[in-house]
C-alpha cells in the first residue's frame, strides 16, 4: 500500500568491535568498551603533541555485513559531539536517503580538556592538525574499511580550527564544517583573503552554521558565503544555515544536523515549471485493484498538489521535467510517465518496490 510505503521506520543499528589490532601509539591492542554498544574507543598517545588522547569510533549500519568502504566524519570535541552526531544520523535517515559514514571523534576522555589550546589556531591548532593528519587519519585508515572521502566538523573553538584547516590544509579534507566559529567568525574573510592572494580555486564542500541570536557571527557567516561565491571557484560547494531562536549552546545540535544533512543526505534541487505545464498531471489516480484509496493531483497558485483520500494536500515540487519530490519526505521520488495517451505516476522509495498509480480521469 502506498500509505504504508510513505511511512518510514527507524533503522536498527548493528555494529562490531574490533580486536587484535596493534599499533605503536595505541596503549592497548584492543579498543576499550564504551558505554554505548555501537561505539568503541581507543587510548592513543600522540608523538606529535606528546600527550594522550581518546579516539571514539562509531560504525555505520551494515558495517559488519558488507564490504563497503565508508566515508569518514572526523569531529573535534569527541567527548560530547559523538552522541549528537549519532542521533543526527538516526533522525535524518528517516526522511532522507543517507550516505552512511564512519564517525570518528577526537577527545580527552577522563584527562584534562585541552580544547582551548588544541583548537585555537593561535596556540595549539597547528600541532593539533598535524596530529590529525600524521597520526589519527593513518590510524583510522589502517584499522577500518574507509574510503578517501573525509570530512572535519568543529563548533565554537572547533569552528575556528576548521576555518584554519580549510585554508591552510585545503586538500586534506573533502568537506569542512564550520559551526558557530569563535571570535564571532571574524577570521573567516581575512583567512580567505590570505588564501586567495596566492590561489585561484579551492576544491571543497563547505558548510557554516550558527544560532540566530549570535548576531555578529550570523552576519560574518553570510558575508563570508558571499565573498567565497564571488571568487567563482569551480571546486567549491558552500552552504549556510542559521538556526532560528537559538544561542551558542542551544544551536549546537541543529547546526550539526544541518551540516550532516548537507554532506550525507540526498536533497533535491527544485526547478520552476510553468503552471500550464503542470496541468497535464492533474487528475484522479488509482493503484490497480485498490478502490478504497483515492488519489488526486491539482494545480493551485502555480503549484502541483497531491492528496490521498481526505488527507491534507501536499505540494510536490519538480526537480526535473517529469520528476517531483516533497520536502516532508525527500526519500520519495515521484515520476510521471506516458504510455500512448495514458498518464501514470510512480512513487519510489529506496530499497522498496515502486508503486504505480494510473490516471483514471
Amino acid at each position: 500500500m502506498l500509505k504504508q510505503s510513505i511511512k518510514t521506520n527507524l533503522c536498527l543499528l548493528a555494529f562490531i568491535f574490533f580486536a587484535n589490532i596493534a599499533a605503536a601509539q595505541v596503549k592497548s591492542d584492543t579498543p576499550a568498551p564504551f558505554t554505548d554498544k555501537d561505539m568503541v574507543q581507543w587510548d592513543y598517545h600522540s608523538t606529535v603533541i606528546g600527550e594522550d588522547y581518546t579516539i571514539y569510533v562509531h560504525f555505520p549500519p551494515g558495517y559488519d555485513t558488507t564490504k563497503t568502504k565508508y566515508p569518514v566524519l572526523y569531529m573535534t570535541d569527541g567527548d560530547w559531539n559523538m552522541t549528537v552526531a549519532m542521533n543526527c544520523f538516526n533522525m535524518l535517515r528517516q526522511d532522507y536517503e543517507t550516505t552512511e559514514a564512519l564517525i570518528v571523534g577526537i577527545g580527552y576522555g577522563s584527562r584534562p580538556n585541552q580544547r582551548s589550546r588544541d583548537l585555537n589556531p593561535a596556540t595549539g591548532g597547528p600541532k593539533f592538525i598535524s596530529f590529525i593528519e600524521q597520526e589519527v587519519i593513518p590510524f583510522i585508515q589502517s584499522k577500518y574499511r574507509v574510503s578517501d572521502n573525509k570530512a572535519l566538523y568543529g563548533y565554537s573553538f572547533g569552528g575556528m580550527f576548521t576555518t584554519m584547516v580549510l585554508f591552510e590544509h585545503p586538500n586534506l579534507f573533502n568537506m569542512i564544517f564550520i559551526g558557530a566559529p569563535g571570535n564571532s567568525g571574524s577570521e573567516l574573510i581575512p583567512s580567505a583573503k590570505k588564501y586567495f592572494a596566492n590561489n585561484h580555486d579551492i576544491n571543497c564542500r563547505v558548510f557554516l552554521g550558527v544560532g540566530s541570536f549570535e548576531l555578529l557571527t550570523s552576519k560574518n557567516i553570510q558575508d563570508f558565503k558571499i565573498y567565497m561565491e564571488n571568487q567563482h571557484c569551480k571546486g567549491l560547494d558552500i552552504a549556510t544555515a542559521i538556526t532560528p531562536n537559538a544561542g551558542h549552546g542551544a544551536a549546537l545540535a541543529q547546526v550539526m544536523q544541518n551540516a550532516i544533512k548537507f554532506a550525507y543526505c540526498k536533497q533535491h534541487k527544485a526547478i520552476n515549471i510553468p503552471a500550464k505545464q503542470l496541468e497535464q498531471y492533474e487528475g484522479n489516480y488509482q493503484i490497480a485493484g485498490d478502490e478504497k484509496n483515492k488519489f488526486k493531483t491539482y494545480v493551485a497558485e502555480g503549484k502541483l498538489y497531491f492528496v490521498q483520500n481526505d488527507a491534507i494536500p501536499m505540494v510536490i515540487i519538480p526537480y526535473a521535467k517529469a520528476s517531483f519530490f516533497m520536502y516532508e519526505n525527500e526519500r520519495a521520488d515521484i515520476t510521471f510517465h506516458t504510455e500512448g495517451n495514458k498518464i501514470y505516476m510512480v512513487f519510489s522509495f529506496p530499497n522498496e518496490k515502486p508503486t504505480r498509480l494510473d490516471k483514471i480521469n
